[in-house]
């Protein structure tokens, strides 16, 4: 029997929304966005909130849609009140799924149906959450993306939390979880950071994916307006720091990508490098 799954939309960004519910769409029962009923993010800054909704209801055929209301806002501590609307929405699935999608809005999902052999491998071995690797967009122009690629220029994979949970689940760090987990790895890759270390307690990687199966996460591929935005709206503290990388490091890169190393805002070893690929469908 094919497991009943949810999904929740967070409030901030509009960008790829439709595109990439969408993609999991088709596998979805229930489908729920925690809902600001102030109008402001984590940092206070206003949401678009009309755009996001009339985005879900264009994808949202089935009318599974349904609204979380609640106040998530604190200027000092935006990864609290991330993680505290995260887990209204679980917590809202919990008694009707078997399992809780949480991809972000910027995040495309290219092969459904190995995310559910995931899932039911996940059951079989009792872990309480699904990572995914996923391939990291950097910068777009008109002919190119330049995407995060390891030391020698291989396509690199990072997990920046699990996409899938169990209900009940209590959250930590956005969407990060204290339980046993499934890490897929890709195959062929041990060269990304989180591959290269050894595995941490619960973690199980023995699910292995192609790379056409990763996804496709328009992290910071995005106009000079949406990055400012991200910089100034998103849950990890920024500032003056913020600022500087904005202008120093994100806005030249189509020019100095070969030059780049290790230059992620917060993380640096989780960036190494940047690759140069030529501009197709399923990037865009």
């Amino acid at each position: 029997m094919s497991p009943r799954i949810g999904a929740y939309v967070l409030t901030g960004d509009t960008s790829w929304l439709a595109k990439s519910l969408r993609s999991y769409y088709p596998l979805l029962s229930a489908l729920v966005i925690p809902w600001p009923q102030d109008g402001r993010g984590w940092r206070g800054q206003e949401l678009p909130l009309a755009e996001v909704r009339s985005q879900v209801e264009a994808v949202d055929d089935r009318r599974l849609l349904r609204l979380v209301p609640g106040r998530w806002t604190d200027r000092d501590h935006p990864l609290d009140v991330e993680t505290a609307q995260r887990q209204a929405a679980v917590d809202a699935l919990s008694e009707e799924v078997d399992w809780i999608l949480q991809l972000d809005n910027d995040e495309y999902l290219p092969d459904p149906d190995r995310l559910l052999e995931a899932l039911a491998y996940a059951e079989e071995r009792d872990l309480r959450a699904v990572e995914w690797p996923a391939r990291v967009l950097y910068r777009r122009t008109r002919s190119a993306v330049f995407q995060v690629a390891t030391v020698t220029g291989q396509p690199s994979y990072e997990y920046p939390g699990p996409i899938a949970v169990r209900p009940n689940t209590r959250l930590v760090s956005a969407r990060r979880v204290d339980e046993p987990f499934l890490r897929p790895v890709v195959e062929g890759d041990d060269a990304s950071l989180q591959v290269a270390r050894p595995a941490v307690s619960g973690e199980d990687r023995s699910f292995l994916v192609t790379p056409q199966a990763a996804i496709v996460h328009n992290s910071w591929a995005r106009s000079p307006e949406q990055v400012w935005s991200k910089l100034t709206g998103w849950g990890h503290a920024s500032g003056l720091r913020g600022v500087v990388y904005f202008a120093a490091v994100w806005w030249p890169a189509p020019v100095t990508w070969r030059l780049l190393r290790n230059f992620h805002p917060f993380a640096r070893a989780l960036w190494p490098r940047l690759a140069r690929l030529p501009s197709t469908p399923e990037i865009d």
